[in-house]
């Protein structure tokens, strides 16, 4: 089985110009990680399983895990208003449907991506605002200033199922709001600490903790190296740096609710309707069938990925370093090698 996984991951870099894959499958008696391919296509440097990447929107479970931290402690409902929770100057420039009002904008509608915003991560418009200048640092405010003034309503607060990395950042301004703890500081204290996450950092406000591979843009065939993009342009929707380990720590201290201290908190957390037929998004995670598996995780858009499948205590992540990965396509490879038909 390894050597297959191995095989796999080597098949896979051509398309992806390094691949990194963790799986732990206990039932299976697999414990198992690998790399293939470069860590960086200019220097040819070989990638190892103790590179870091970016995991870009699974930095929105670890928001996800904060929210339900607050909500189990009292400090936070599901139904509050977003508007209790921001500054006056992002406040009034937030837009809403015509005969709604931003009171309609929850906590829930945010972290199930019901808030009616667009997602500025993905317009052209972003894509040509990051290029024009793309090393210079980004705050919080000014992403989420952007966002909001750029792009349709995509529908009334509640109406549509609507992924946004807008309503991601709002949250990470709130999580501030409420607590005066910076947002990077709050995932150390209560999620990367706990866990012994040690190689995961924030782009752009903590100090890089290991060496970090390069994603990839392809654009017309060429692949352009995505690192020269300050890591701060995604922040609580998608500016983290981690690791196989560190993922793998992540999954399963989330699934055996060591981040929680109350097991029904895991169970709201997962909670969550259909957002498309098959898939359910909860609190900064999402829940598929795949290869006849349920897997609840995340994928991120440099080719990162991560899943757990609670009835086969199975977690794998992973990444394949480039914008137009196929991740939900490779994950059914590696899951038609840990359970073959």
């Amino acid at each position: 089985m390894e050597q297959q996984l191995q095989a796999l991951i080597e098949q896979t870099v051509g398309a992806a110009p390094g691949v990194l894959l963790a799986v732990d499958a206990p039932l299976q008696g697999l414990s198992w990680s690998g790399a293939a391919g470069v860590s960086s296509l200019q220097a040819q440097n070989t990638l190892t399983t103790q590179n870091s990447f970016r995991i870009a929107s699974m930095s929105k479970t670890f928001t996800g895990v904060l929210v339900a931290q607050l909500l189990e402690r009292g400090a936070l409902a599901l139904s509050d208003p977003i508007e209790a929770l921001l500054p006056p100057e992002i406040l009034t420039q937030i837009p809403v449907a015509s005969g709604h009002s931003v009171a309609e904008i929850t906590l829930d509608r945010l972290l199930r991506h019901r808030a009616g915003f667009n997602d500025f991560a993905t317009s052209q418009e972003w894509v040509m605002e990051i290029a024009a200048d793309p090393g210079r640092p980004r705050s919080p405010e000014e992403i989420v200033c952007w966002a909001l003034a750029h792009g349709e309503l995509m529908g009334a607060p509640g109406e549509v199922y609507h992924y946004s990395d807008t309503g991601y950042v709002l949250l990470g301004i709130a999580l501030e709001s409420i607590t005066g703890i910076p947002y990077w500081q709050l995932c150390r204290e209560r999620i990367f600490d706990p866990l012994a996450m040690n190689d995961t950092w924030l782009e752009g406000y903590e100090e890089p903790r290991n060496s970090l591979s390069h994603p990839y843009v392809v654009m017309d065939g060429e692949y352009i190296d995505a690192l020269q993009i300050h890591g701060s342009v995604d922040w609580a929707g998608g500016g983290h740096v981690s690791t196989l380990t560190d993922i793998n720590r992540f999954l399963r201290g989330v699934f055996n609710a060591r981040l929680f201290e109350k097991v029904e908190t895991l169970d709201q957390f997962l909670s969550g309707p259909e957002a498309s037929p098959g898939y359910h998004y909860a609190m900064g995670v999402g829940r598929k069938l795949i290869h006849g598996k349920h897997l609840w995780g995340h994928l991120g858009h440099w080719g990162s990925f991560m899943s757990y499948c609670p009835e086969q205590r199975l977690s794998l992540c992973g990444t394949l370093n480039y914008d137009q990965a196929a991740h939900n396509e490779f994950i059914r490879r590696v899951l038609e090698v840990v359970f073959p038909k």
